[in-house]
């Protein structure tokens, strides 16, 4: 009787991911790699209601405050990627190291992309003195964001933005938000937010250079508004017809200004500052 050898293993596939049952996506053409680029589109945002988490520190901040990715995809072979995102209930899929980098928005990639649901936070109706950011006309992506993040460090209750400003909810702000995204109540800035804020807030301080009053001349421990506007243009009309008080940052002399991003943080952490005192105060 001739012997029979036993069947072969097929050949590994090289982009097998390990413990998972399909290969690597290795085409643009994937639909997962095609919902991903459409992202990079502010009205697909919108449409989808999800925005891209890029990078491992960014990814497990979102992880840790109970947002539910709807994909994550890891770069293979990138094994600091692999090893801090391989939970089984994770929507994980594997991509082919090139592929991955034309995807990211970043030159120096982490090896994971994720996508998220934008969270769907609301103010505290229940704060006594509540504090908002409006921003009006902030065109540069890295302002915004570096805005968000001093405004979830400052203990903001919510955040509005303009239409005239870029989407929060691009790439290069969410990565200059640094979590802030998940932690902070996004909302639109339109007439009927206006009249709501002008009804609930008394004091609504436009921050202008032009201002005769110093930011730290002002009580921020009330109900308030702080608006920051564009670095060439400032706040528009509707707004400074909406604000009630000015305020500027004293400068050194021979200093033209601060860019959008610093002065906002400068009055907003000024703003923390006199609202812990006044809670201090009050305890005591």
């Amino acid at each position: 009787m001739p012997r029979v050898s036993p069947p072969s293993s097929p050949p590994r596939n090289r982009l097998l991911p390990r413990g998972s049952g399909s290969p690597a996506i290795t085409s643009a053409a994937n639909p997962a790699i095609v919902f991903v680029r459409s992202l990079g589109q502010r009205n697909r945002r919108a449409a989808e209601g999800a925005f891209i988490v890029e990078g491992v520190r960014a990814v497990r901040d979102a992880l840790a405050t109970g947002a539910i990715p709807r994909l994550v995809l890891l770069r293979h072979g990138d094994d600091d990627a692999l090893a801090a995102f391989s939970a089984p209930a994770l929507p994980t899929r594997h991509v082919e190291p090139r592929l991955f980098d034309r995807l990211s928005d970043v030159r120096t990639p982490q090896g994971v992309l994720a996508v998220f649901p934008m969270p769907r936070l609301l103010p505290d109706a229940s704060a006594a003195a509540p504090f908002v950011l409006v921003l009006d006309r902030l065109r540069d992506p890295g302002n915004l964001g570096t805005l968000l993040r001093a405004a979830a460090g400052a203990g903001v209750h919510a955040v509005y933005c303009s239409p005239g400003s870029v989407d929060p909810w691009n790439p290069k702000v969410v990565r200059a938000g640094m979590g802030a995204h998940f932690r902070l109540p996004l909302l639109p800035l339109d007439p009927e937010a206006m009249d709501e804020l002008r009804a609930r807030l008394p004091r609504r301080v436009i921050a202008r250079a032009e201002a005769a009053r110093a930011y730290d001349e002002i009580d921020w421990t009330g109900p308030a508004a702080l608006v920051i506007g564009g670095e060439a243009e400032g706040a528009g009309p509707a707004l400074l017809a909406w604000g009630n008080e000015e305020a500027a940052i004293p400068l050194a002399a021979g200093v033209e200004s601060l860019n959008a991003a610093v002065a906002g943080a400068v009055i907003l952490f000024e703003a923390a500052r006199q609202r812990r005192q006044r809670g201090a105060e009050r305890g005591m």
